[in-house]
């Protein structure tokens, strides 16, 4: 086979992959499904990846090699003032997210288990990455003075982007794009001069330690794994052979479960509740207990 084709093929199947990692989670997308979406059999995956986690250590790198030639290019541009360098890199971070469904690589792999260290130590730096670089910029626009805020705010607006990305009509997306980051920027201005604000006491929820070699921090891998872990809920509630009424409450309950765990305390007497509940279904149990696990001080 001609390289140029093999290579192809194997990007064609990390698509592939994103796509349904994204629609799926990564624990419960198998490798059968890859191969017969990406149009082949099973033994022939394996001519181009050992196994689901080496895939996913390319589709890291993959995303991680575009984001740094993007965010290279926009460095090098000495036309643009500061302010629409950060414009331009929340464009940037939009429509990759979007293109790359990015956004799996935060919420679809569970950081728990031992197999998966390589993969989230990837992901950990990929985001650990694109943090740094905003925060640089915002240095660069705002000054160094309330730095240690800066991480608060990019979390919010990293959230932003995820949870539109989510949303989005890909229709109207391309074209929304340029106003959407226009739209997160007045918000980043609207939040640095809270910050600046004498009269208000903002207490720093993310510690301004995140670099490219450090260990990412534990409330940022805790929300993670509770995030992942409600994912392959919902995925294993669609695959419950039950009417559909039956399916919406069990929706209905995770949904309540999720809101009750985003708020400051998440051991809470409903919180334990609702688990209850949920986890007298057999195909739910190792995961209520995961999440269990996860929400303990």
């Amino acid at each position: 086979m001609h390289p140029f084709v093999f290579l192809q093929l194997g990007q064609d199947i990390v698509q592939t992959a994103l796509s349904l990692f994204s629609e799926k989670g990564y624990e419960a997308t198998s490798v059968d499904e890859i191969a017969r979406k990406s149009g082949m059999v099973k033994a022939s995956f394996y001519k181009y990846f050992k196994s689901k986690e080496e895939l996913m250590l390319s589709t890291i790198a993959l995303v991680q090699e575009d984001m740094e030639r993007e965010l290279e290019k926009l460095y090098l541009n000495s036309e643009l003032s500061p302010r629409e360098k950060l414009i331009q890199f929340y464009v940037i971070c939009l429509e990759r997210v979007y293109q790359n469904k990015m956004h799996l690589l935060f919420f679809s792999v569970t950081l728990v288990k031992s197999t998966d260290k390589e993969i989230s130590q990837a992901r950990d730096k990929l985001e650990i990455t694109i943090s740094n670089r905003c925060m640089d910029l915002m240095i660069k626009l705002y000054g160094g003075e309330w730095s240690d805020y800066y991480y608060d705010i990019i979390f919010v607006i990293k959230s932003m982007i995820v949870g539109y990305v989510r949303l989005a009509d890909p229709e109207f997306f391309a074209s929304e794009s340029q106003m959407l980051a226009k739209f997160f920027m007045s918000i980043t201005d609207i939040l640095v001069q809270g910050m600046n604000n004498p009269d208000s006491h903002h207490e720093i929820m993310w510690k301004p330690s995140m670099q490219d070699n450090a260990e990412p921090v534990k409330p940022w891998n805790r929300w993670l794994e509770v995030t992942s872990i409600i994912q392959s809920m919902h995925s294993a509630i669609d695959t419950l052979d039950l009417h559909e009424a039956v399916k919406d409450d069990y929706y209905s309950i995770l949904e309540k479960l999720q809101a009750e765990m985003s708020g400051a305390v998440t051991e809470t007497a409903h919180v334990k509740a609702l688990l209850f509940f949920l986890g007298q279904v057999t195909e739910l149990q190792d995961l209520c207990e995961k999440l269990r696990i996860t929400l303990k001080p």
